[in-house]
């Protein structure tokens, strides 16, 4: 890595990370306020997921063949255009379709900037180099909605999309500064022996199991903050900032651990055991100390298993396609979010906003504990595929 420096990927994440989570942790409650029902708060939050599934993977792959900084900067326009959009609509479709556009945009920016990197480090501290870029993240995750809930409480929801309007045009300029990567030729054959391996297909479960997670938050949690916990918007940006705090305090530590030898897949599992587990316990949270309490030790299984899925994502794929591999394992996280978000609205309309915490706990609790188990059992017959590091 030459000319981009890890600080200018460190600052675009952050950014990136800021904005989308200024407005769409307050997206469900702005949306209430337009009269939108659960059903179609769940089903516009979803379409932000939805859209990466027919534009992001090709993006990705013209990223590879083409250019990933100019991609990049597609992208990222784009999601600067949606915030703007969301300033001035109102009516359900229309807020759908800018949504679309911003998902689009948010996961051209998540996909590409991550498989640029990747292809910009050497192997040597992958875990500690993949960690650094989360870092910024965590710290985007936790001061955007601190912010956003100040503005929202302050000058209303039309602050909150016009400061992320602005802090995107940032983001659009800081990919003008990034190194590019040399485009490679282009063969569908080459793709798809990528992805036949046993160790990529069942990577692609479990993201896709990672997937129904966020999707049930996205679409549910900052209703269950307001409306069953009883935080103030100001209350809900504080549970943000410490949760985005506390993982960038873990995430060091997460990528030290990745880089001793470990059997590949284990820190994954053990994450989503733990996330899920405390997905469930949720909405047992009756105060804002007890709600805090809870996330803080579910967001130490996500930091495991986001962390180790990207590490994973560079160690199982060619460098040179990381952007259309990278962005296949998106789209199958996102249609994950999607199904879920969708599901979740209806499950909020129906039983209350508990209940996604409850269905998406068990399921992902049971399924990682039995694929934990696939593991340990493949473990004691062969070792994994390039099964330490």
């Amino acid at each position: 890595m030459t000319r981009s420096k890890p600080i200018v990927f460190f600052l675009l994440y952050f950014l990136y990370f800021l904005t989308f989570w200024m407005v769409l942790a307050y997206l469900p409650l702005i949306l209430k306020t337009y009269g939108f029902t659960d059903q179609k708060i769940g089903f516009a939050i979803g379409l932000n997921s939805l859209s990466s599934l027919f534009l992001v993977l090709p993006f990705g792959v013209f990223s590879d063949y083409f250019s990933p900084k100019k991609t990049l900067n597609l992208g990222a326009i784009c999601f600067c255009v949606y915030f703007l959009l969301l300033i001035f609509l109102k009516d359900f479709w229309t807020v759908c379709a800018a949504v679309l556009l911003g998902g689009v945009g948010a996961a051209s920016i998540r996909v590409i900037s991550m498989s640029l990197y990747l292809k910009l480090i050497d192997d040597t501290g992958r875990g500690k180099k993949v960690a650094f870029l989360h870092l910024g993240g965590y710290l985007g995750f936790g001061s955007g909605p601190l912010l956003g809930g100040y503005l929202y409480e302050a000058f209303g929801a039309t602050s909150v999309m016009t400061l992320a309007f602005v802090l995107s045009m940032l983001i659009v300029l800081l990919t003008l500064l990034l190194e590019d990567a040399p485009p490679v030729v282009f063969s569908f054959k080459d793709y798809r022996k990528d992805v036949k391996k046993p160790d990529v297909l069942f990577l692609i479960a479990l993201v896709f199991i990672l997937g129904t997670h966020f999707g049930a938050e996205q679409s549910t949690i900052s209703l269950f903050m307001k409306e069953v916990v009883g935080l103030q918007k100001k209350e809900i940006g504080l549970v943000f900032f410490v949760l985005g705090i506390w993982m960038s305090i873990l995430v060091p530590f997460a990528g030290i651990l990745m880089d001793r030898k470990h059997r590949i897949f284990f820190l994954l599992l053990l994450g989503l055991i733990i996330s899920s587990s405390f997905q469930f316990l949720t909405p047992f949270a009756t105060t804002l100390g007890g709600l805090l309490v809870i996330r803080m030790i579910h967001t130490m299984g996500d930091t495991l298993a986001i962390l180790e899925s990207d590490v994973l994502t560079a160690q199982f794929f060619p460098a040179a396609r990381l952007g259309g591999n990278s962005g296949l394992l998106f789209c199958v996280r996102t249609l994950a979010i999607f199904a879920f978000a969708a599901f979740s609205g209806w499950l909020n309309q129906t039983w209350g906003y508990k209940t996604p915490f409850f269905v998406n706990g068990i399921m992902v609790f049971g399924f990682s504990l039995a694929a934990l188990f696939y593991v340990w059992r493949r473990l004691r017959h062969a070792p994994l595929h390039a099964g330490s590091r």
